[in-house]
Order: C-alpha cells, then structure tokens, then sequence
C-alpha cells in the first residue's frame, strides 16, 4: 500500500462516504448549514478512470477503494468539469478530488494513490496535476494493480466495444435516440460546425473536433 500525501489546496466540501460504486465514484452525504439539511449525492473522482465493473481489475479496484474511504468521512476537493462547465458531471455526479486525514499519516489524496497502487488509468484530456503522470509511469513500470496484467483495456475504450456489440445483436437506437445523439456529436464550441469524433491519446481515448486544429475542443470518452 502506497499512501499519497497531499493536502487540499482548493475549496473543500465534507462529506461521510455512503458507498462505494466503483473505483472512481461513490454515494456521499453531507450537510447543508444554512438549510438545516442533510443530502445525498454522487461523487466522481476528477483525474482517474478505474477499470469498469465487467472488466478485469474492476472488482479488485472497487474493494480498494472502498477498504481505504468506505464510511469515512473525507473532504471534497470541488472541481468544474470541463464538458459542463460546473461541478456536476453529464451524469449529475459532483466532480472532485478526495482528501481523508487519517493518523499517523495525515492527509491524503485517495485518487493518486488509486493511481500510485496500480487501480486506475489517468485522465489525460482534463489536466490533472503534474505529479499525477509520474505516479501513473510509476505503477505501470512497476507492474501494480491492474498492470500486472498484459491485456488491458482503456474503460473508454472497452464501454464503446460492448455499446457496438449490443448494436450489432439487434438493440439499435430509436429514431428519436439516434437524433439526441446526433445532437450530442455536434461540437459545443461557439461558431464549430464540426462533429466529436474518437481519438487515441497518451492514456486512452478521447472526443475531438473533427475540425481541428482549426477547433481544438475535446472531451473525455468517460
């Protein structure tokens, strides 16, 4: 067990961990002063992309995550999400990084050490913090979690092989779906009338402009 020690250094939110979707998001409750009320949410890690829960290492990497934040109660590192620009996700997730104090070791980034211990890909297309890409280099060269296996796949990349296999056996869209996501192609950068369209990058996939580099919008495959 690698421990990440790193304090917040932006605005944080409290909140007790409910439970443990996966690798990368969880079901947190925190309270509101100024209402008197307490509420529930979503939470997706901001930088990291775990392997999905049908893939190899998914499983594994929830039971990580949850060993590390499961009931605790953390603060919320807030972030805006780039495709939203807030901080909720398309999925109506809080993004964030999360931060748990615990003795002796004092504050930690449970995200980077998702990374550090080898339970996680990077998210390249939303700028994670510099020494985010060391330790992602480090679990791969050392062969940690996930990468000790040789046949692994980009979550992106492996949701996009199943969503084509359900279209291939039959569970095509509805008209009015395939308009939506025709919608959804359509690049959101002001004046662009290019299409999203699927690249490859240092650390998985992505969405690009198929007008670049006269657009250069891009988003996440997650």
């Amino acid at each position: 067990m690698l421990y990440a020690l790193e304090e917040p250094d932006c605005e944080t939110l409290g909140a007790q961990v409910l439970k443990v979707f996966d690798g990368d998001g969880f079901l947190a409750r925190a309270s509101i002063p100024p209402r008197g009320v307490e509420v529930e949410f979503a939470v997706r890690c901001g930088f990291i992309d775990a392997p999905e829960m049908q893939q190899p290492g998914g499983e594994e990497a929830r039971a990580f995550l949850d060993q590390q934040i499961g009931g605790q109660w953390l603060d919320l590192g807030l972030l805006i999400k780039m495709d939203t620009g807030g901080m909720v996700d398309r999925h109506r997730r809080i993004v964030a990084v999360p931060y748990l104090w615990s003795d002796p070791q004092g504050w930690r980034n449970i995200e980077l050490e998702m990374i550090l211990n080898g339970w996680a890909w990077l998210l390249e297309r939303y700028c994670p913090p510099d020494h985010y890409f060391g330790a992602f280099e480090d679990a791969r060269r050392k062969r940690r979690g996930i990468w000790a296996r040789g046949d692994n796949i980009h979550p992106g990349r492996f949701k996009s092989h199943v969503h084509r296999k359900k279209t291939q056996q039959g569970r095509s869209l509805s008209p009015q779906a395939e308009l939506f996501a025709a919608i959804e192609r359509r690049c959101p950068q002001v004046g662009c009338n290019g299409h999203l369209v699927e690249r490859s990058g240092r650390f998985g996939t992505f969405y690009g402009c198929s007008k670049f580099p006269n657009c250069r919008f891009a988003r996440s495959s997650h």
